[in-house]
């Protein structure tokens, strides 16, 4: 059975949080043809008091054992207070994070009571000018914490994915490992020509009780031109959770386009809605 989850007003413990968002992909970084990347945070206090919410971080990179921490940056110290009705900004959010000049990976931005949320990933040029892409808070998830799951059917789509002289595609997901007895989670990534033929997979494995977050080029898993081509990610072995995405970049312009992980009308149990214990836990353990 295939459990799509929504990661938004996800219900936690009432003293810790009542509103969870992931982010799934925020960096401060330089790109290809000499592009510089960077995210900006948008929250909205959707309450008649003011609210503070609470940002965690998931470094990207295999195996990281040590990957998460709160996002102290030259813009906030981990918890940031939004006023009654109120807006905040943080620009280039991962700017001076844990000292770094470079940095990916995911958000992962939670409150004792709802609010909204949306993100910015751009590009500046030395003049000032931005040319980016927004990125939601993830919508659907694999997660096979929660009830059976079928491993096979569970699937997450990405598609219109393109890689050619115009433009490349990078392809992304943040996991964490929801074993309690340690066992590693195995996660496949397999991209589709217009064909509809496998031209390339490729296999991760996530430590138990680890998070990781990865982003890879498109090439490393299908090496050959691809005009329009789709990837379906899926848990193979193990337990936990995944939130996949892609961006499609143009190598002109640096103007980009961004997709979530999709779950058509169709899959089996397509719909459905389950908590994610997986990223709720995280989350509470880092804020108490």
């Amino acid at each position: 059975m295939l459990l799509v989850g929504a990661l938004l007003a996800m219900p936690l413990a009432a003293q810790n949080s009542s509103d969870l968002y992931v982010i799934p992909v925020a960096s401060h970084t330089s790109g290809q043809f000499g592009t510089q990347w960077m995210s900006d945070l948008a929250i909205q206090n959707t309450q008649s008091s003011p609210l503070t919410v609470q940002l965690i971080f998931i470094e990207s990179g295999e195996g990281n054992p040590n990957n998460i921490f709160p996002v102290t940056t030259t813009n906030t110290t981990g918890a940031v207070t939004i006023p009654a009705g109120g807006s905040v900004l943080l620009k280039d959010v991962l700017n001076g994070y844990r000292g770094f000049s470079s940095t990916v990976g995911s958000l992962i931005v939670g409150g004792d009571k709802p609010f909204a949320l949306t993100s910015r990933s751009y590009s500046m040029t030395p003049a000032g000018n931005t040319i980016g892409q927004t990125v939601p808070p993830a919508a659907n998830f694999i997660d096979n914490t929660v009830g059976v799951t079928n491993n096979q059917t569970a699937i997450a789509y990405l598609p219109g994915l393109i890689n050619n002289a115009q433009f490349r595609t990078n392809i992304g997901f943040v996991a964490g490992n929801g074993s309690t007895n340690g066992q590693p989670m195995s996660v496949q990534v397999t991209v589709r020509n217009a064909a509809g033929s496998a031209v390339g997979t490729r296999a991760f494995t996530i430590p138990g009780g680890a998070f990781t977050h990865v982003q890879f080029s498109i090439s490393s898993v299908a090496p050959a031109s691809l005009d329009i081509a789709g990837a379906e990610v899926t848990i193979t072995q193990g337990s936990g959770a995944v939130v996949p995405y892609a961006s499609v970049v143009d190598n002109g312009s640096a103007d980009a386009v961004f997709i979530l992980g999709q779950f058509p009308a169709n899959a089996p149990a397509a719909g459905k809605t389950a908590v994610s214990s997986v990223f709720r836990d995280l989350f509470i353990r880092m804020t108490q």
